[in-house]
């Protein structure tokens, strides 16, 4: 449906079609390289899907409105997930791989739909270990999302970042800015930029036990990724996320995941 919008100065009439909205959203420059090397191997942006605006648009406007997004928690049926009323604010704590986003050749690369999220069962668990191999108590800071699978496997959907996130103010040389900005900005043509930096791996111990469990390791890849919102639930001693949604969506060429030596370090940018 058409709206029309009428200028103040009653020049002329405009028609707005909401159909041409494109959500972009944040910005978020992503950039892939070789663990070993630190040779770039990938660089691509982001996109904010349906999860991620329903999350910004509550939290910039303290709206008491329920979600009505669907968790991964629920899709995927994960370990003591809590039906109640949250005990902590959710914030972006964890991300998640998966295989749905694009085609058997590299030049596949799906359009990220904002409609849709890493589909359940598209979606590379980071360990899948034997019920008795269990991850221990350090590693179960770093991953989490767990679910048992057949009575033979722990699977663990979703991890953690290396380090907590990193809010940059600067001006685009790479200077800091400080409270005389604004005076600075009458007379330096020099943009600014604000953004956090996420860090955060996908190592050789990662993804590649889940695809030699059951299709095989020749199909070991991953071609999307999603950073995710969530509020923690301490039971039994470890904590388990709550309520997790994909608030971004990335997807890049097959990264083939078949040399058990390779690891993947990930520069998350968000630019706001």
């Amino acid at each position: 449906m058409n709206k029309h919008l009428k200028l103040i100065d009653n020049i002329q009439d405009q028609v707005y079609d909401k159909s041409t909205i494109k959500h972009d959203g944040m910005r978020g420059v992503v950039t892939f390289r070789n663990h070993e090397t630190g040779e770039v191997i990938w660089k691509g942006h982001n996109k904010v899907i349906l999860p991620g605006a329903e999350f910004i648009a509550l939290s910039l406007f303290d709206l008491s409105d329920p979600l009505i997004t669907p968790s991964y928690n629920t899709a995927l049926n994960l370990e003591h997930t809590v039906y109640s009323v949250p005990t902590d604010i959710n914030k972006v704590f964890l991300f998640c791989v998966g295989t749905d986003g694009c085609g058997t050749e590299n030049s596949q690369v799906f359009d990220v739909d904002y409609r849709r999220w890493i589909d359940e069962d598209s979606i590379v668990p980071f360990q899948y270990l034997l019920l008795d191999k269990d991850l221990s108590a350090t590693d179960r800071a770093l991953y989490f999302g767990r679910k048992e699978i057949d009575s033979r496997y722990y699977a663990y959907y979703f991890k953690t970042f290396n380090a907590p996130p990193v809010l940059s103010r600067q001006w685009s040389n790479g200077n800091p800015i400080d409270a005389t900005v604004y005076t600075m900005a009458k007379a330096n043509p020099t943009t600014i930029e604000t953004f956090v930096t996420l860090e955060f791996s996908i190592t050789k111990d990662d993804c590649r036990d889940f695809f030699i469990a059951t299709t095989g390791i020749n199909d070991a890849r991953i071609n999307c990724l999603s950073i995710c919102t969530a509020w923690p639930k301490v039971i039994d001693g470890f904590t388990y996320y709550q309520d997790i949604r994909p608030i971004t969506r990335l997807n890049f060429p097959n990264e083939p995941l078949i040399d058990l030596r390779k690891g993947i370090d990930i520069t998350y940018q968000i630019y706001f």
